[in-house]
C-alpha cells in the first residue's frame, strides 16, 4: 500500500511540487467529491451569470449603452464568492486530512469547515485586494512581493484557526528567506494551469473559426461563450496550486518551529540563574 502524504514536513522546492501532485492523486476522489458538492452550486450560478452578462453586454453595446450593467457587477461578486468557496473547500479538506491522521474527510466535515470560515475569509479577501491594489499603485515590485506573501495567509487562517491580523503578520515571519521558493511553487503550479488552458483554448479557437466560415453563426460569440464555459470547467484544476501553496506553508512552519526548538534546547543550562533577562525564551 502506498504511503500517505504527511503534511507536516520540511520539503525542498521539488518535493513540494511532487508531493502536491501525489496528494491530489491519492485523494482525488474524495477531494473532487467535496469540491463539486460544495462548490457546484456557486460554480453553476457564476457560470450562468457570466453568460447572461455577456448576452446583455452585446445587447447594450448594440444600442450604444454602457456594458457595465447590473449583471456585470453581479457576475464579479458571484465569481468572487465561487473562488472563495473553492479555496475554502480545498484548504478545509487538507486541514481535516491532517486532523484525521492522513485520512480523507467526508464532504459533510469539509462543509462544516467551509461554513465556519466563510465570512472570516471573505472579509480577509477583500482586505487583501485593497492591500494588493495599493501595492500595484505604488510600484509593480511591491505588488508581486505582497502577492507571494499573501498566498499563505489563508492556509494560516484555516490550519491554525487564526484571525486575519495574526495570519497577516505570521505570513511575513514565515516567508522570510523563503520568498523565492514560494514564488517558484506558484509559478510552476500556474504553468500547469496555463498548459491545460492552452490545450482547451486551441480546440475552442478552431471551433469558433469553423463556425464563422462554414455557417452563419457568429464565430466571435461562439468563441466567447465557449471560453466562458471551458474557463469555468478548468476550475477543477485550481486545487493543485492551492495544495502546493499549503504544502509550502507546512514546510515553512516545520522549518521555523524546528529552528526555534533547536535554539531552546541549546539554551538549556546556558543562562545565568542570577539574571532574570536570560530566562526569557527567544522565538
Amino acid at each position: 500500500m502506498q504511503e500517505k502524504i504527511e503534511l507536516n514536513r520540511i520539503r525542498t522546492f521539488g518535493e513540494i511540487i511532487e508531493d502536491s501532485i501525489e496528494f491530489f492523486k491519492q485523494n482525488w476522489r474524495q477531494l473532487l467529491r467535496s469540491y463539486f458538492t460544495i462548490c457546484g452550486f456557486f460554480w453553476v450560478l457564476s457560470l450562468l451569470t457570466a453568460i447572461l452578462n455577456q448576452v446583455q453586454a452585446a445587447q447594450r453595446l448594440a444600442i450604444g449603452e454602457s456594458q457595465f450593467g447590473f449583471m456585470y457587477f453581479l457576475s464579479i461578486v458571484l465569481g468572487l464568492v465561487s473562488g472563495i468557496v473553492i479555496v475554502l473547500a480545498v484548504l478545509s479538506f487538507m486541514a481535516l486530512y491532517k486532523e484525521k491522521d492522513n485520512e480523507a474527510p467526508s464532504t459533510e466535515e469539509v462543509w462544516s469547515y467551509v461554513k465556519y470560515f466563510f465570512f472570516r475569509v471573505f472579509g480577509s479577501y477583500l482586505a487583501l485586494i485593497v492591500c494588493l491594489g495599493a501595492g500595484l499603485l505604488c510600484c509593480i515590485i511591491p505588488f508581486f512581493y505582497l502577492a507571494v506573501v499573501f498566498s499563505i495567509i489563508f492556509p494560516i487562517m484555516i490550519m491554525e484557526n487564526s484571525t486575519f491580523g495574526y495570519a497577516f503578520s505570521r505570513s511575513f515571519q514565515l516567508i522570510k528567506k523563503r520568498w523565492w521558493q514560494v514564488l517558484g511553487v506558484i509559478i510552476v503550479s500556474e504553468i500547469i494551469i496555463m498548459v491545460a488552458m492552452m490545450a482547451v483554448g486551441i480546440p475552442v479557437t478552431l471551433v469558433a473559426l469553423g463556425a464563422k466560415f462554414l455557417t452563419n453563426v457568429n464565430g466571435t460569440s461562439v468563441y466567447t461563450y465557449a471560453t466562458i464555459i471551458f474557463g469555468h470547467l478548468l476550475q477543477v484544476l485550481y486545487p493543485l496550486p492551492l495544495i502546493a501553496v499549503t504544502l509550502s506553508y507546512f514546510s515553512l512552519t516545520e522549518e521555523k518551529d524546528e529552528g526555534a526548538l533547536y535554539q531552546r534546547i541549546m539554551n538549556i543550562g546556558n543562562h545565568d540563574t542570577g539574571t532574570n533577562d536570560n530566562l526569557t525564551e527567544e522565538y
